[in-house]
């Protein structure tokens, strides 16, 4: 008989002892039932307005697929053997068309179910002339582009070879709906073996500055340039509905594409070797290509060099044009932002951009049409010759609209310019549709009606939301200076809460809304303004019972200093004043401010349902806890101070105003309080338990606590830690691990790939509160990232919160000792 080794029995009884810890775990039945609810639906409205596709998204993914091989490159997480991202966002597994021309008071609207091609689809759209749906559909093998013809009722597969869709799942209807262009597999990746060669991973510096943010799953060695090639590089292809097949050029890493909308030229953008190991994939050195519908290539536009240099600053760019696109007015006109600073927005200037622009046959020299003093954002093209830009000023933390006429160089007509957090302010977006100009389909433009346009947005004000959709009078030939002033043509009820979903018609005014009340979830209505009629078109189900009779209010009070907070505060069904204080979740994410009046603005409407997400504190309402969410934790820099400069005063400022106010209320026993926060939230979980005696127990989700191993920058922190090296080690709560002496629960992703929230983060923060003899538990999530995705790491995760909160909040308990705990 073999004789076992002493130290065999000692580690068949650990690995036993871990076996048993690593089973997922499931939280109790309300909290269960949070996690199996219907997700909320999507909607596509048809060009013609006739038909409004409803999509049911897929529920939360197995952790099996999760569990996938996928590659770590440039940025991405790829399926190799799908030449997909292996993490796709949003899926779909149904579509119910509703004919809006059979709606009528008397009758429900005609509606039909299509029968797709998978199980999983994605990037569903309407063609331009509204007569197909296409979207793709994703298999164990691959993914294809499909098309369903609205009236004969067929699909058609349109790609035999499946799509490469490494570098995203897209593709674009031309103009006039005869085909889609879209990027397929070429043969250099049929094959899906990548390289797998061991050898070192050698980095060296340059004499340029690269400030850049501690990115993940970045490019490491000469393999995975090769492997990152290997699964990118694909075949720019014309798919005609009529079967003809025209290739675009040769095979190559196409990062972006556009077609011109005469739908006889396309700009290519296409990603330029040697790739960087410092930045992601979208921010690697570029080409810019034309080509004619043919697939001939016609000139290269731009070569971009890597973003790796990019100077330091929010509103530093790369050299070069960017924002190359068509002008969605003209049939052939390129239009393109260019930095008159070289980029760096710390050099002093009077004009930071300009907007040029370049008509076919693309052989002379771009005109200017404007210069800005501020960073352009945004460019957007309306009818009438209306143009409009966004710039940005992140220094001031300010934005503004402002018009222009786009058939000349013109100056800006100032619409509106607020703070960047400014809600009460904001004029919402503005309506933009699909255009045709002279009978021809064009892209989408800034709708334009008797001289007026029409923007909507959510009201929001002291008193709450009350949404509004409302025309804007557009006179371009007036003085510069001239003050626009909207009229409201519509806005919410004011026992409901309302949104403008789509304008179906201007005269007589015709609208889908979303209808939500405090007892209902959201619908989609269709409302008619001239005849006071509507119509239900379709009607979110209410499954979560256990929650019926929860209360939800908006709680206002004041800092210490003054400066107006609020939070919203659930209640359990039935709970009354004189029932005594309930055990409190707080959850929270502090944002920073330059403007204190804009900090203590109010986000929140009492008409709005209170959708229950599985990773928010709500939940914990069904298991007798007061929930006060999205508590403000604004961080407030005012004159020349940084609003991080007093970061932990301010947050404890903040907690201590939330619960001296609940307190009040008769709400919170301050023994009985627990704070949360995910990424951000989580590092501000930590600093309050260690800085504060303010809370019985934290829990703290895919945090970043150590700032030195983020030196360049955080959250909207620009200075790196050269320049403030005392404010990082302040500022780190792992440098104050010693005096946190609350029960700490620490989650994370084991593939976390935020910038910054690595999870050595969190398992660096643990191994120091155990060797400080503190109380904490971690739990990694296998194969989870930034946020959790896979059902059974949902379940576990409400699990962990439920176990620790009834642990140490619920009830008066001792404190176990420190454990640790992988999952």
């Amino acid at each position: 008989m073999s004789r076992i080794p002493v130290f065999m029995f000692a580690l068949i009884a650990f690995c036993s002892h871990i076996s048993k810890a690593d089973e997922y775990q499931v939280p109790s039945q309300a909290l269960q039932d949070v996690v199996n609810q219907n997700k909320k639906v999507s909607t596509r409205l048809s060009g013609n307005n006739q038909w409004l596709a409803v999509l049911s998204p897929k529920s939360h993914i197995e952790i099996q697929t999760l569990a996938k091989a996928e590659l770590k490159l440039a940025g991405l997480r790829l399926s190799p053997e799908q030449l997909l991202p292996s993490r796709i966002k949003s899926q779909y597994i149904s579509i119910e068309l509703i004919d809006l021309t059979t709606v009528s008071p008397s009758k429900p609207p005609k509606k039909r179910s299509i029968l797709l091609a998978t199980t999983n689809i994605v990037k569903v759209n309407f063609s331009p002339d509204s007569r197909f749906i296409s979207y793709i559909g994703i298999s164990e093998q691959g993914a294809h582009l499909y098309v369903y013809d609205i009236e004969k009722q067929i699909t058609q597969k349109l790609t035999k070879t499946r799509l490469n869709a490494s570098l995203g799942l897209k593709y674009q209807w031309l103009h006039n709906s005869l085909g889609v262009l879209t990027n397929i597999a070429s043969v250099n990746n049929d094959s899906t073996e990548t390289l797998n060669e061991l050898g070192p991973n050698i980095s060296k510096t340059s004499s340029q500055k690269a400030p850049r943010r501690t990115y993940q799953d970045l490019l490491k060695n000469t393999q995975d340039d090769e492997n990152f090639t290997l699964l990118t590089q694909s075949q720019l292809t014309l798919l005609s509905l009529n079967g003809d097949i025209n290739l675009i050029g040769p095979p190559d890493i196409n990062i972006g594409y556009q077609l011109s909308p005469s739908d006889e030229y396309i700009l290519v953008r296409r990603i330029s070797p040697p790739f960087s190991h410092m930045v992601k994939y979208y921010d690697f050195a570029q080409s810019v290509e034309l080509f004619d519908i043919a697939g001939n290539q016609l000139k290269t536009l731009a070569q971009l060099e890597s973003s790796e240099f990019r100077p330091s600053g929010s509103d530093s760019v790369r050299k070069g044009p960017r924002q190359i696109h068509w002008r969605s007015d003209k049939p052939d006109t390129i239009a393109f932002v260019k930095a008159l600073d070289k980029g760096d927005a710390n050099v002093k200037v009077q004009n930071r951009d300009q907007l040029l622009q370049i008509s076919a046959p693309f052989n002379g020299e771009a005109k200017g049409l404007l210069k800005t003093p501020w960073r352009i954002k945004k460019v957007q093209w309306g009818e009438k010759a209306l143009g409009m830009i966004t710039e940005k000023n992140s220094s001031k933390k300010q934005i503004r609209v402002s018009f222009f006429d786009s058939n000349q160089a013109s100056e800006l007509k100032l619409w509106y310019q607020k703070a960047l957090r400014d809600t009460y302010s904001d004029p919402g977006k503005v309506l933009s549709q699909r255009g045709e100009i002279n009978g021809k389909a064009y892209g989408k433009l800034i709708s334009i009606k008797d001289d007026t346009l029409l923007h909507y947005g959510l009201g929001a004000s002291a008193q709450g939301y009350q949404p509004f959709l409302k025309s804007l009078p557009i006179n371009l030939t007036s003085e510069p200076k001239l003050t626009f002033s909207s009229e409201t043509l519509w806005k919410s009820s004011v026992n409901k809460l309302e949104t403008v979903r789509y304008v179906l018609n201007r005269a007589p005014l015709k609208l889908i809304i979303n209808r939500q009340t405090s007892e209902n979830p959201s619908h989609l209505v269709l409302i008619d303004a001239e005849t006071k009629t509507e119509k239900i078109l379709y009607q979110a189900a209410r499954d979560l019972s256990q929650y019926a009779g929860m209360s939800r209010q908006l709680v206002t009070y004041k800092r210490a200093d003054g400066l107006p907070l609020s939070g919203n505060l659930y209640l359990p069904a039935g709970y009354k004043k004189e029932d005594g204080p309930l055990p409190v979740l707080m959850w929270a994410y502090p944002r920073e401010f330059k403007n204190s009046k804009v900090a203590g603005q109010v986000n929140f409407s009492p008409n709005q349902y209170s959708y229950i997400s599985p990773k928010g504190p709500i939940p914990f309402v069904a298991k007798g806890f007061a929930v006060f969410d999205r508590v403000a934790m604004p961080i407030i820099g005012t004159g020349k101070e940084k609003p991080n400069d007093s970061f932990r005063a301010q947050l404890i400022d903040n907690a201590a105003a939330a619960i001296d106010t609940l307190v009040h209320m008769g709400i919170a026993d301050r023994k009985r309080i627990a704070i949360g926060g995910h990424s951000y939230g989580a590092f501000m979980v930590v600093n309050l338990l260690a800085h504060s005696d303010l809370f019985a127990a934290g829990i703290a989700r895919s945090g970043a606590y150590n700032r030195s191993l983020t030196p360049f920058g955080f959250q909207n922190e620009k200075r790196n830690f050269w320049e403030a090296p005392s404010l990082y080690q302040q500022i780190s709560p792992f440098t104050h691990a010693d005096k946190i002496d609350e029960p700490l629960l620490i989650m994370h992703g084991e593939m976390d790939s935020n910038s910054g929230t690595y999870p050595m983060q969190s398992t660096r923060l643990f191994k120091a509160i155990r060797g400080l003899g503190g109380n904490a538990r971690l739990v990694t999530f296998p194969y989870e990232s930034h946020s959790y995705k896979a059902k059974e790491s949902i379940l576990h995760m409400l699990w962990e919160q439920e176990m620790w909160l009834d642990e140490h909040v619920s009830h008066k308990t001792n404190a176990p000792d420190t454990a640790v705990s992988f999952h």
